[in-house]
C-alpha cells in the first residue's frame, strides 16, 4: 500500500478562505482539514464543524464555505473524516467487553476530530469551554448524532471527554435516520436492496472487489444511483470537479479499506450502542435540525416521528424535507436551500 499525501494537491474550489492542516489522532491516523485559523476566529465564538459521508470527502461542503466564512464570518472546521479523502485510517485497536476492536467507530472518529479542533483552537478562551455546532451528512451525521446523545434529563453529559473541554450548542443532522431505524428498515427488500452497501462493505470480500471493479468506477456509480433526479440538482452536484475528485480517492486502497472500517464499525460497535441507547433511554439533548430529501421519506415513512423518538421532549427538534426531486447529496445538490437552513439555524443559536 502507497503513502497518500494528507492534503488535496489542487486548491479545493470554495475553500480559498480557509487553511489547511493535519492532526496526529489518539487513534493513530493523521486528520487532514480546512479551517478558519485561530487568530481570524472571534474571541468565544463557535466553531462551526462540518462532517461529510460517503463515499465523499470535506469537498461536499464546497458551497457552505463561502457563505459560512466569508459571507458571514463564522468560524469553520472541514475535515476529511478517517479513513476517508486526505485522512489516515486509525492504527489503534481498543479493548472492551465485546472484545478487541478497531477505532473506526463514532465515538472514537468523533474524538479524533473534537481532538484535532481543541488542538487548532487551543486555549483562546482561557478556561472557558470551546463552543462549537456540529453539521453532519450521511457518516458525518452518525458521528454527530453520537455526540449529541445522553443518558437522561438527570444526566445530560454529552459523551465528550471532559478534558477537551468542548460544549456542543447545536446541531443539523442531514439527510439520515438513527442507526436503529436504518437496520430495521432492511426487513424490507426494498430497503435492504437500496442500502445494500451496508451489509456488502463490512465483509471480507469488499476491499478485493471494490478493488477489481476499480474504486474510481464504484464511487462514480454509486454516486450516481443515489443522486436525485433534478437536473439542476445533478448539475449542481457534479460541477467544480467534484465526483471526479471523489472518484480520484476512491481509487486509492487507503480509502477502500477506510470506508470499509467505518461500515463495518457500522455493523457492530456503532449498531451495539445503538441498541444500547434504545434500552438506556438515551435522547438528543441539544437543539437539532433535521434535513431530508425525498427519497428517504419514500423508504422510512414519517421521518420526523423516528426522530421524535430520540428527541428529550424538552429540546428543540426541527424536521425539514428538501423537495424538488434532489437526492441524498443535499449539500450539493440543493446548496441554496440547505444554506438557508444552517444560516437560520445559526441565527436562532444566536450564533
Amino acid at each position: 500500500m502507497t503513502t497518500q499525501p494528507h492534503q488535496p494537491p489542487e486548491q479545493l474550489k470554495g475553500f480559498e478562505s480557509l487553511s489547511p492542516g493535519t492532526h496526529d489522532t489518539p487513534g493513530g491516523g493523521v486528520l487532514s482539514y480546512s479551517h478558519t485559523p485561530a487568530p481570524r476566529r472571534a474571541p468565544g465564538a463557535p466553531v462551526l464543524v462540518l462532517l461529510h459521508g460517503w463515499p465523499q470527502t470535506r469537498y461536499i461542503w464546497r458551497y457552505a464555505v463561502p457563505v459560512l466564512s466569508e459571507q458571514l464570518g463564522h468560524a469553520l472546521f472541514v475535515p476529511d473524516l478517517p479513513g476517508y479523502g486526505y485522512s489516515t485510517m486509525s492504527t489503534a485497536i481498543a479493548s472492551g467487553a465485546t472484545g478487541a476492536r478497531s477505532e473506526h467507530d463514532r465515538a472514537s472518529v468523533g474524538f479524533s476530530v473534537l481532538s484535532a479542533v481543541r488542538a487548532v483552537y487551543g486555549d483562546d478562551d482561557g478556561d472557558e469551554e470551546l463552543k462549537v455546532v456540529l453539521i453532519g451528512h450521511d457518516r458525518g451525521g452518525r458521528v454527530t448524532q453520537h455526540l449529541i446523545t445522553a443518558a437522561s434529563a438527570s444526566d445530560s453529559t454529552l459523551p465528550i471527554p471532559q478534558s477537551l473541554r468542548i460544549r456542543v450548542v447545536g446541531a443539523m443532522l442531514l439527510d439520515i435516520v438513527p442507526y436503529s431505524a436504518q437496520w430495521s428498515a432492511h426487513a424490507d427488500p426494498r430497503a435492504s436492496t437500496r442500502y445494500w452497501h451496508w451489509s456488502f462493505l463490512p465483509t471480507a470480500f469488499s476491499v478485493p472487489m471494490v478493488q477489481a471493479y476499480g474504486g474510481g468506477r464504484f464511487c462514480r456509480e454509486i454516486v450516481a444511483s443515489v443522486a436525485g433526479g433534478s437536473a439542476a440538482g445533478r448539475e449542481s452536484l457534479y460541477a467544480d470537479g467534484a465526483v471526479e475528485h471523489y472518484a480520484a480517492c476512491y481509487e486509492r486502497e487507503e480509502v477502500i479499506r477506510g470506508a470499509a472500517a467505518d461500515y463495518g464499525a457500522g455493523a457492530a460497535e456503532d449498531w451495539e450502542a445503538s441498541r444500547d441507547d434504545v434500552g438506556e433511554g438515551r435522547r438528543l439533548r441539544v437543539p437539532v435540525v433535521v434535513l431530508y430529501c425525498e427519497g428517504l421519506g419514500a423508504m422510512h415513512g414519517d421521518v420526523e416521528a423516528v426522530w421524535r423518538r430520540w428527541a428529550s421532549p424538552d429540546v428543540r427538534l426541527d424536521v425539514h424535507a428538501v423537495r424538488g426531486d434532489v437526492g441524498h447529496y443535499l449539500p450539493e445538490e440543493a446548496p441554496e436551500e440547505t444554506n438557508k437552513y444552517i444560516v437560520d439555524f445559526l441565527r436562532e443559536l444566536g450564533v
